[in-house]
């Protein structure tokens, strides 16, 4: 079995676009995907500050279900679009520190690291301690790669270094990746929040994959809750007459005038009876 590679060996993802940037690059064979599980080698190898995987989900019994790597994490947060997790360390380095304030990173000429924003960056800065293992991130999209295709859910898990973190170069530096072009709609963000290891659960989120091709289920028409008809839309024309102003002084001075015209003779058979 030969041994795999990480699908980038250091780069800082941070946003949705460099995600589907990645991704892109993985469709376009310039960058590998991870096409089974990290074997211990592997793991202790490859996993690293930098490190970035693609990995595709499948359901068949060799394929990836969820993504494991051995290590113990923290709880998910969610800093858009990524979920992040800070490494257990078992030595006490990873709890709170009073003393520990928010900064901004900088790169190795000290002057603050400009371009797109990073969810890694903002993931630090609401932190309350000075983490010192690694942090592992997470992103996944549904993918329609080929027409007629089933959408398919793929992956990026990254790996850094808070230290290492102003250091690691970003696509725009990646003389492959900074040329890519990513095409409109392909990715759709999967947002998925992980529950333990894998990055497999869905919470807190009402998305669903994209219809496959030819499927005729769409905004308009689609039926929800057992399939129950939706109600038919009122007619145009009633529509616009319940806002025609000559509409509405019709029916209020037809319906003014027979009120009227029932008082009037009230009072007038009062007056004559007298």
């Amino acid at each position: 079995m030969n041994m795999q590679q990480a699908t980038h060996p250091r780069l800082h993802v941070r946003n949705a676009h460099d995600a589907h940037v990645v991704f892109e690059a993985v469709r376009q064979g310039f960058l590998r995907p991870i096409t089974r599980r990290l074997d211990e080698t592997e793991r202790a190898t490859l996993i690293q500050s930098g490190a970035v995987f693609v990995w595709v989900e499948e359901d068949h019994a060799t394929g990836l279900k969820r993504w494991t790597d051995g290590r113990l994490w923290s709880q998910s947060r969610m800093r858009e679009p990524y979920l992040f997790y800070d490494e257990k360390l078992g030595d006490g380095s990873d709890s709170p520190d009073p003393t520990f304030q928010t900064y901004r990173f900088v790169d190795a000429s000290g002057a603050s690291r400009g371009g797109p924003s990073s969810s890694a960056v903002s993931h630090q800065e609401r932190s309350t301690n000075i983490h010192r293992g690694l942090v592992k991130q997470a992103y996944s999209a549904w993918v329609v790669s080929h027409p007629n295709s089933k959408p398919k859910k793929w992956h990026i898990t990254a790996y850094f270094r808070y230290d290492d973190l102003p250091h690691i170069p970003t696509v725009d530096h990646d003389p492959c990746l900074c040329r890519i072009i990513v095409p409109a709609g392909l990715y759709r963000s999967g947002k998925t929040r992980n529950r333990s290891d894998g990055e497999d659960a869905t919470s807190g989120s009402n998305y669903s994959p994209p219809p496959s091709p030819g499927s005729h289920r769409g905004t308009f028409g689609s039926r929800s809750q057992g399939d129950m008809p939706t109600p038919p839309l009122p007619s145009m024309f009633s529509t616009i007459d319940s806002f025609n102003p000559a509409f509405q002084h019709r029916t209020t001075s037809s319906t003014r005038l027979s009120e009227d015209q029932r008082v009037i003779r009230i009072l007038n058979g009062n007056f004559f009876g007298k």
